[in-house]
């Protein structure tokens, strides 16, 4: 018999006392769920929002740094089905309501809330998710470009995000910024991940696009070099030979030559 899987819960809240006693208070299992992260503000609960992809985020409105209404709308505006429960207090209501302008599901006052009110919206949210999980089961993680299995969503942004802007400058920094994580943990997980860094992979998409269009265009040196994001085309050529070994117009050579003994 195939198990269901488990439906991921994430928690943010700037309470210790309220992100612990939740996690240990509910029966998590009755609802088929389990609790993968917290975090203390929106920063830090988007990063692990990313890193873990739950279905279900539960998050304070007020707190510093980054408060829940910015964290649902960055979360809504992405991930458009996840559910977001927020925790409010009596003199959040209009930030409540704004809440569920943005997409979320409900709130709760923190101050009076009983069980019963938490375990209505745990209830229904595994029924509306098993029943998504029926009619569209989610696909294995896309194996874009590189084959990465099982990977975070971020991991594909960051992917997809090199290779849109080969022809410009890209940096590690600009990366985290576009995908609202810190450049250390971005770093960290890209490489745990995938096996190389961040950089390495910029230079070997770099390499595979200066190949494809040494070989199949006419383009000048100067003219590849722009498209890769390298503005002058002597360094090109001094990076090119240091990624492989030749200059790029050996290479180019050598294809030509290949390509008319095929012929």
């Amino acid at each position: 018999m195939k198990e269901t899987p488990i439906i991921k819960v994430l928690i943010v809240d700037d309470e210790t006392i309220v992100r612990k006693g939740l996690i240990a208070t509910v029966d998590w299992q009755k609802y088929g769920m389990e609790v993968i992260a917290d975090a203390p503000n929106g920063l830090r609960g988007w990063e692990e929002f990313l890193k873990h992809q739950p279905e279900i985020v539960i998050t304070d409105i007020v707190m510093p740094e980054e408060n829940g209404l910015v964290l649902s709308k960055k979360i809504k505006e992405n991930f458009p089905k996840t559910k977001i429960l927020l925790l409010s207090c009596h003199k959040d209501f209009e930030f409540a309501q704004e809440g569920l302008k943005i997409g979320a599901s409900g709130y709760l006052l923190k101050t009076s809330f009983e069980d019963e009110d938490l375990n209505q919206f745990l209830s229904s949210f595994q029924d509306d998710i098993l029943k998504e999980s029926l009619l569209s089961p989610k696909p294995a993680f896309d194996h874009i470009h590189e084959n990465v299995q099982h990977c975070p969503k971020v991991i594909s942004t960051v992917m997809e995000y090199v290779i849109s802007n080969l022809s410009e400058p890209i940096s590690v920094n600009g990366i985290a910024e576009f995908v609202g994580m810190s450049r250390s943990h971005l770093s960290t997980l890209f490489k745990k991940k995938t096996g190389f860094s961040i950089h390495s992979f910029i230079e070997k998409k770099r390499i595979e696009l200066s190949d494809h269009l040494l070989k199949t265009s006419s383009l000048t040196i100067q003219e590849i070099a722009e498209k890769v994001g390298i503005e002058d085309s002597k360094y090109f050529s001094k990076w090119y030979k240091k990624c492989t070994g030749f200059p790029p117009s050996k290479y180019r050579t050598k294809q030509k030559y290949t390509l008319h003994r095929t012929k």
